[in-house]
């Protein structure tokens, strides 16, 4: 500075110091035109490529991840407690296998309401809330007297609480993972895959040890860890769309007036804001349509198969132990497959479209023969194949609502996707047994199942030729 106005200062036309009057005015621009740039530089903002992996998106990973686990663990831990229920409270079988249907049901009609608690309460308080009310469940149903009581309490409280977590934990993960997302999907369902290995004999062993009560008891101390996934997002602070309708002041008299004018009023002014804090405009967008199709179709036949293997292996001629050996063997490659396709997706060693669709096509062919198999190792590669298939889609699916969506949709579309789910599982669940007592085989109901799961392919491919993915 002390030099620029020694310059400034300088009287170029007395010429006492003998200096050129052209060349000052040549340097006087050319350090103004130097420090300009410096400042120009120093202003502009500084763009760098999102990172991920932070302590927000570890977190966010860690919840979703922690979600999972518990998912199966609950309906695991009801399965296992079954016949001592029944002994004790007097329920009938389809009873108890209504409960676990209805909680699934509750879940998926919970989760349309979760992106406007996140954006109200925020999604740290409200995942923390989520994790208190399964954790309830569990403590409460070790006092219930009745099944209906039972009922109550796992399928409101459990059904609430793992609806709600499940859509805000995904949007969390959406939110704080941008080129690292489809490894970090791959290793939060990686829960589910551990959470299956790990709660049947801890629950058995707290059912042998302290009857159902206690394993009840215990079991929802487990649970209530969730909440701790909670506080840390809320220190975290991982921000979400907050825009949900507030009611207007009073000061505006005109617009007082204008709201109290009539009935019609009031609802046009309810449906907006319901509207908008619902995403019901995901309904009308065919890209919506098309990842729910995938997402619904791929999950029932997966649901289907996993209900079904044992019978299916017996009715071919194995034994109940030779099956459940193939359905963990099967399990394991899907774990390690999870971790797997994130590290190919996100490298950008193969398309997201590309990978899931050659998984569709496999799981595909490995249902149909399924039925055809009578020795153990065909089926242990079919059983593979279909479940491999099951963690390359059930991670990619949501790798690809993202580019179709973007992370503002999210809640909402994961909200009104479980709402088809539910209801999907609870109505056609019954399908596949039904076509075995109709025509004494699996054959029919696998290629059923088979058509279901390649349907996706459709509305994939139809997506790519559109350039949406």
């Amino acid at each position: 500075m002390s030099l620029l106005s020694a310059f400034v200062s300088f009287d170029p036309v007395s010429n006492d110091h003998g200096f050129q009057p052209g060349k000052i005015h040549r340097a006087v621009l050319l350090l103004s035109e130097r420090k300009a740039a410096i400042l120009f530089a120093m202003a502009a903002p500084k763009s760098s490529p999102p990172v991920d992996g932070g302590k927000v998106a570890w977190i966010a990973g860690l919840a979703l991840w922690t979600r999972n686990f518990m998912w199966p663990g609950v309906l695991k831990g009801l399965g296992i407690m079954l016949p001592t229920i029944q002994d004790q409270l007097g329920a009938a079988t389809w009873t108890m296998g209504w409960i676990s249907s209805l909680i699934t049901v509750v879940a998926g009609i919970s989760g349309v309401f979760a992106g406007f608690l996140g954006r109200r309460f925020g999604m740290g308080f409200s995942i923390m809330i989520c994790g208190a009310l399964i954790s309830l469940s569990a403590i409460a149903t070790s006092y219930a007297t009745s099944v209906v009581q039972l009922a109550c309490f796992c399928i409101l409280l459990a059904g609430t609480g793992f609806g709600v977590s499940g859509v805000l934990a995904k949007e969390a993960v959406g939110r704080t993972f941008q080129t690292n997302y489809a490894t970090a999907t791959g290793w939060a369902q990686t829960g589910y895959n551990i959470g299956l290995f790990s709660f049947a004999p801890l629950v058995q062993l707290f059912l042998d040890t302290y009857g159902w009560r206690g394993a009840m008891l215990l079991m929802g101390g487990i649970l209530l860890h969730f909440s701790a996934c909670g506080a840390l997002m809320m220190t975290a602070n991982i921000g979400t769309r907050n825009d949900y309708q507030q009611l207007k002041g009073g000061n505006d008299a005109a617009a007082s007036e204008e709201a109290r004018s009539g009935l019609a009023s009031c609802c046009g002014e309810f449906v907006k804001k319901a509207s908008s804090n619902l995403d019901l405009g995901l309904l009308k967008d065919l890209r919506y349509w098309s990842i729910a199709l995938m997402i619904c179709n791929t999950k029932f036949a997966s649901g289907m198969i996993v209900i079904y293997f044992v019978s299916v292996a017996e009715s071919n001629g194995l034994t109940v132990g030779e099956a459940a050996s193939i359905v963990t063997i099967g399990g394991i490659l899907s774990l390690v497959t999870k971790l797997i396709q994130g590290l190919l997706v996100d490298r950008g060693w193969i398309p997201a479209w590309c990978l899931m669709a050659i998984a569709i096509v496999f799981s595909t062919v490995s249902y149909c023969a399924t039925p055809w198999l009578t020795s153990y190792w065909p089926l242990v590669t079919t059983m593979c194949l279909i479940l491999i298939g099951d963690g390359i889609i059930s991670s990619l699916n949501d790798v690809l609502m993202k580019q179709l969506l973007g992370v503002e949709l999210l809640a909402g579309a994961y909200g009104w996707i479980g709402i088809k789910i539910g209801l999907l599982a609870f109505s056609l669940g019954f399908f596949p047994g039904w076509l075995y007592d109709t025509t004494g085989s699996y054959t029919i109901a696998l290629a059923v199942i088979g058509g279901i799961q390649f349907l996706p392919i459709i509305p994939l491919l139809l997506l790519r030729y559109f350039r949406y993915i």
